[in-house]
């Protein structure tokens, strides 16, 4: 079934090329076997992207051994990519790709952002690898759950006004749930449950503030601390933000923050950090080549964190994390130094920075992707600002060895009945804010 007969418009494939992405943060949690199948080419199509997004900002890669790695990272075995991924890809103008006389890659030529943004060229792989009509509305039911709160009835009917036959969108609704991507969350006030997925605060950022002013006062100063927090200084640390713990966990389990851990063994000591950062901002996501579902910019503001925090002190710490950014964005690389072939691997599997080493056994960190650096320093300098005297230092002490997502994240968070009746209070309190709109203008106009 081809989705371009759900709308012609840029705004809808926008909102579901990144339900597809949002879909492929979820995919190591999905156990369920029947589920995986059922959701096959979504997660085909996340993992294709995923793929070309770590190649992006090399230009033409020649190093087959570079090319097959890269689709590992992404989950991709190397016949899926030769027979599936590769064609498809080029299909949607992403790539193009040679192959030598046995049939294998010979070399991969990324167009990530030349013909559109990430999230649009998603689209159009996902165009291109024909999911069923159920899929299709697994992925309504995705961006409509992160657009508004609904009730069960009316997230259904949106569903259906989209083009997809009822059987379909109650199909694509339950493996929502089963990918536990949606949730949902009683109301005694509709008798009813209310849908809604932790990516819904992105599309109404500005009015957070709004709407939590009419939650009783000791629930609305305890989530309008962290949320205002988590914005203004994105990469604080879990610890730095206080409050109410529990508090602060539900916030996490429903996407009212992100957090981005990172974990390091490197010392022989495990050692980790959570950071905090706000909601993705749908609407300045859509401005940016690069897209924030895919965490580039949580990764790397966290790792140079990391290195500045728990780096050992008189043992080349990042002293000044805002000058070392700095310098790698306007001179495109740092270093000579040693240490730079194994402090940066996560940064390099990402493919955000890339490492050249000499034959003396030093190494340059050299910049890939302008953006996600550019941004990050953005982040960098409301988190921290900058350390009087402070050098560009490139070493990290305990190498981050691990990046938990906000998905992983928030799949690890018990349960807290009391804390949770806060979020979910927020959430039916956004629901009421959605209705109140939808008088004027409905959110869901094409």
């Amino acid at each position: 079934m081809s989705t371009t007969g759900q709308s012609d418009s840029v705004a809808t494939e926008r909102r579901l090329g990144r339900a597809v992405l949002f879909l492929q943060q979820q995919a190591p949690l999905v156990t369920n076997r029947v589920v995986q199948a059922d959701i096959a080419t979504l997660l085909m199509a996340g993992q294709a992207m995923d793929f070309a997004s770590r190649m992006h900002g090399f230009g033409r890669i020649t190093n087959p051994d570079a090319i097959r790695q890269f689709a590992r990272l992404s989950g991709i075995p190397e016949i899926n990519l030769m027979l599936q991924v590769l064609p498809k890809l080029k299909q949607a103008g992403v790539i193009d790709y040679v192959i030598d006389s046995d049939g294998a890659v010979k070399s991969v030529e990324e167009f990530v952002g030349v013909s559109g943004t990430v999230i649009q060229q998603t689209f159009k792989v996902l165009d291109a690898l024909k999911p069923s009509e159920e899929e299709v509305a697994l992925l309504h039911s995705i961006e409509i759950a992160s657009w508004a709160p609904l009730t069960k009835t009316q997230h259904l009917d949106q569903i259906s006004k989209r083009g997809i036959p009822d059987a379909a969108a109650l199909r694509g609704f339950e493996l929502s749930l089963a990918t536990s991507i949606n949730r949902r969350v009683p109301s005694r006030e509709l008798n009813e449950e209310v849908v809604f997925n932790p990516y819904v605060w992105g599309t109404s950022q500005i009015q957070i503030a709004s709407f939590l002013r009419n939650l009783p006062p000791g629930e609305r100063d305890a989530l309008l601390s962290i949320c205002e927090q988590a914005t203004a200084r994105p990469g604080s640390t879990l610890d730095s933000v206080g409050g109410d713990a529990s508090i602060l966990k539900s916030a996490r389990k429903v996407g009212l923050i992100q957090t981005g851990t990172v974990k390091s063994n490197a010392s022989g000591t495990p050692l980790r950090q959570t950071y905090v950062f706000s909601p993705l901002v749908q609407t300045a996501d859509d401005q940016s080549t690069t897209t924030e579902a895919l965490h580039l910019r949580k990764l790397f503001i966290a790792h140079v964190l990391f290195g500045r925090e728990k780096a050992m002190l008189g043992r080349g710490r990042i002293n000044d994390p805002v000058v070392l950014v700095s310098k790698l964005l306007n001179a495109g690389s740092v270093g000579p130094a040693t240490n730079i072939g194994t402090d940066y691997h996560l940064l390099e599997a990402a493919g955000v920075v890339r490492v050249e080493t000499l034959p003396n056994g030093r190494a340059f960190l050299k910049l890939i992707k302008e953006e996600i650096v550019r941004d990050g320093l953005d982040w960098l300098k409301a988190s921290v600002g900058s350390v009087p005297g402070g050098s560009s230092s490139l070493k990290v002490e305990n190498a981050p060895g691990l990046f938990v997502t906000p998905e992983e994240d928030r799949s690890k968070l018990t349960d807290d009945a009391a804390s949770d009746e806060i979020t979910t209070s927020a959430i039916l309190e956004l629901r009421k804010e959605v209705q109140r709109a939808v008088r004027h203008e409905s959110p869901f106009g094409r």
